[in-house]
């Protein structure tokens, strides 16, 4: 495994920092110490730390890193392996802190903190007379008292017949005519990114209840657009069809 580093990347005003490689006792110093340079200069409220590509840490390290949690308002520990987790829970958390396993826990510890406002990202209801009578709007008035929140997702692509690919990622734009979701996990980021084509590629859409959304959907849509940000991967996903 190649040398413990970093990358960073964002989803909806969450800085995420992706933790790579194997480290040792001189890297994590290293890490930790760039990672709180940044959180400082750019005076980050709201961070992700992702264990999901590094190697394995002891518990010295892991409390090393933990120190760039204590100023941000917010903080997530994502993607960690159980070995590092069983770590953290006999380590002392402060009560920003919080071990998320999936993309649910992470949309409902952040709640309206991951949802984007961007009106770039908004899908417009196409050929529709009365736009209160949509899906899209039908499902998105149905978030928790109206709020701005993101929302977990399961989303199927339909490659072709016999042929598609399940993946978790969180909507953080919608609005009548689609929505817009991001992928936090960097493996199944890659693999979505890697198709080609992907635009019109049909989409089955699962929601699953939670405290952001309480009740269970089913929708279906079509890829219209991919954004790529460094490695952060978005799709605009346009509603089409009837809900199940």
């Amino acid at each position: 495994m190649s040398k413990f580093r970093y990358s960073t990347r964002e989803i909806a005003g969450v800085s995420i920092f992706d933790l790579k490689g194997n480290p040792t006792f001189e890297t994590v110093q290293d890490v930790a110490w760039k990672i709180q340079k940044s959180i400082r200069r750019r005076r980050l409220q709201r961070i992700i730390l992702n264990f999901q590509q590094a190697g394995t840490m002891d518990a010295i390290g892991l409390r090393r890193l933990l120190t760039v949690c204590l100023r941000p308002k917010q903080s997530v520990i994502y993607g960690a392996s159980q070995d590092v987790v069983h770590c953290l829970e006999e380590t002392y958390l402060p009560a920003k802190v919080d071990i998320c396993k999936d993309e649910k826990s992470v949309a409902e510890s952040f709640g309206s903190f991951l949802f984007d406002k961007d009106a770039e990202k908004k899908i417009l209801a196409k050929d529709v007379l009365h736009p209160q009578e949509s899906i899209g709007y039908q499902f998105e008035k149905r978030r928790s008292h109206r709020m701005h929140v993101a929302i977990p997702l399961e989303i199927c692509l339909l490659i072709s017949e016999g042929r598609q690919i399940t993946s978790r990622a969180i909507a953080t734009n919608i609005s009548e005519g689609g929505m817009f979701v991001e992928y936090l996990d960097l493996d199944t980021a890659q693999k979505i990114n890697a198709l080609d084509p992907i635009h019109d590629l049909p989409v089955e859409i699962h929601v699953f209840p939670s405290a952001n959304f309480p009740e269970e959907y089913h929708l279906k849509g079509r890829v219209k657009r991919k954004e790529l940000r460094k490695e952060q991967l978005g799709l605009g996903i346009e509603f089409v069809g009837e809900e199940a």
